[in-house]
């Protein structure tokens, strides 16, 4: 039926962002780094004497928008550990450390530490941390309640964890529609993201289920956009991040159907900013 999905479970995610290290930002429409700078107008802002933890940091794009704000070379910065399970992740972004000089041989007072660590199993002690986050990877963890205990027990108590999670992924519906122009009785693909992390009811859940007090966890929704440059920087991100997926197993006359098809598949306000609306929650969880 048109109407089913098909989902990958989240191993198959873990993988996926292990070999998409190179491309991630840009496969991301650059949305990641605005929820990134979102979570980082929130109170308590990060100070010089801030204890940072940059979960599953990726291409370490929220360390590196932190960093951004102390550009004093000689100045005092807040203490920053990421971490990231993907060892792509963690050697690309170390690559660009040391050449931003946030990591230098033989200095004991450098700003940043990068290491492989499962979200699931963190290494650090116990209230290590006066601000925790984990920028849009909750839904991906195998086991979320997992990472939301080490989260809290990594904060210092009166430290904040900032969590975000996808609300809404505007880009699913220009990807089903032109998959049903090509294929209208396949399964429709979905990213490897259970449906109900788009409830931000699974987001508190999760983080009470760690220890959170509900009454101290607040829950917003920000809205930022997928976007390219044009709209042909825009049709070839989707074509770049999604085509290997989407038309997985199609033959090569349907995947060109498939890319023809996705600039009807856009609005026209879509078309005309090049970018599609996309929709996060962002949890505020005090210990």
């Amino acid at each position: 039926m048109a109407s089913s999905t098909t989902t990958p479970g989240p191993r198959a995610a873990a993988a996926a962002f292990d070999k998409a290290s190179d491309v991630y930002e840009r496969m991301t429409g650059g949305c990641t780094r605005e929820v990134a700078n979102i979570l980082l107008t929130l109170d308590p802002k990060v100070d010089s004497l801030s204890v940072i933890l940059d979960n599953a940091c990726g291409p370490g794009i929220v360390t590196e928008e932190i960093l951004e704000r102390f550009p004093d070379a000689d100045g005092a910065k807040p203490k920053i550990s990421a971490a990231d399970l993907a060892p792509s992740m963690v050697s690309n972004f170390t690559a660009k450390a040391k050449r931003r000089g946030w990591i230098a041989k033989g200095h004991q007072d450098n700003p940043l530490t990068v290491e492989i660590m499962d979200a699931e199993d963190l290494t650090y002690t116990d209230g290590t941390f006066t601000h925790s986050y984990t920028n849009l990877g909750f839904p991906f963890f195998p086991h979320p309640e997992k990472a939301a205990e080490q989260v809290y027990r990594t904060l210092r108590p009166g430290g904040t964890a900032f969590i975000s999670t996808w609300k809404t992924l505007g880009y699913m519906r220009p990807l089903h529609d032109a998959q049903r122009a090509v294929r209208p009785n396949d399964a429709l693909w979905e990213p490897p993201m259970p449906k109900d992390w788009y409830r931000q009811e699974k987001l508190i859940q999760v983080l009470v289920s760690a220890g959170f007090e509900r009454d101290r966890i607040q829950v917003l929704t920000k809205s930022m956009a997928y976007r390219g440059k044009d709209l042909d920087d825009l049709l070839d991100i989707i074509e770049t991040g999604f085509m290997g997926m989407v038309t997985n197993g199609w033959s090569e006359e349907e995947k060109e159907q498939w890319v023809k098809a996705l600039p009807n598949a856009l609005t026209e306000q879509e078309k005309e900013t090049a970018s599609i609306k996309m929709t996060a929650w962002i949890a505020v969880a005090k210990k």
